[in-house]
């Protein structure tokens, strides 16, 4: 859950990188000049095994792109014809390359709650996953989040936290049905 301790020539290159604001103005400009530093650090963090692999998987592994037809996101990219080293250059690319950095976008105070349930919880079992259902949607009411982002961000968490692809898949749902929050 951690981010990725990045060389200081990775730092620079990141310090490059436009991430477009969630929902906000897409500068193509800036997205532009940063392709080459996105690609550049994606190279240099894949060569050296930086990526851990459950962020790794969250990308290549279709049974973790809920509502991607049977697709991982990788496959995505290749069945709209963006292949090999492209893929580390698509615009698109820019949210999973973050995602690999960073790890799931949620405010601190979320994972570290999240984080004290699993403990508490420890080892977890089927009997645990209405408390990590109620923390995730308690979470997105008390901040506001986003439901849609806030979902996706939570599975994340589930999955990186070593819970089951079923149970963070349960987490994402519950944060998904919920009413009244955001789009």
């Amino acid at each position: 859950m951690d981010p990725i301790a990045l060389t200081a020539a990775e730092r620079d290159l990141w310090d490059q990188i436009y991430f477009p604001p969630r929902g906000g103005f897409f500068d193509r400009d800036r997205i532009a000049a940063s392709i080459e530093p996105a690609y550049e650090l994606a190279c240099s963090v894949l060569e050296r095994e930086a990526i851990s692999a459950v962020r790794w998987r969250y990308f290549t592994d279709p049974e973790l792109n809920v509502g991607g037809h049977g697709k991982s996101r990788l496959q995505v990219f290749e069945r709209n014809g963006t292949r090999g080293d492209a893929v580390l250059k698509h615009p698109h690319f820019h949210k999973y390359l973050r995602y690999f950095i960073l790890g799931p976008d949620l405010p601190a105070a979320s994972i570290a709650a999240f984080s004290a349930l699993l403990d508490e919880c420890a080892p977890v079992t089927s009997g645990d996953v209405d408390g990590f259902c109620e923390l995730a949607r308690r979470e997105v009411r008390y901040r506001r989040l986003d439901r849609r982002q806030a979902a996706e961000e939570f599975f994340k968490l589930a999955l990186e936290s070593g819970l089951s692809k079923g149970t963070s898949r349960i987490v994402r749902d519950s944060v998904m049905e919920m009413r009244g929050s955001r789009q």
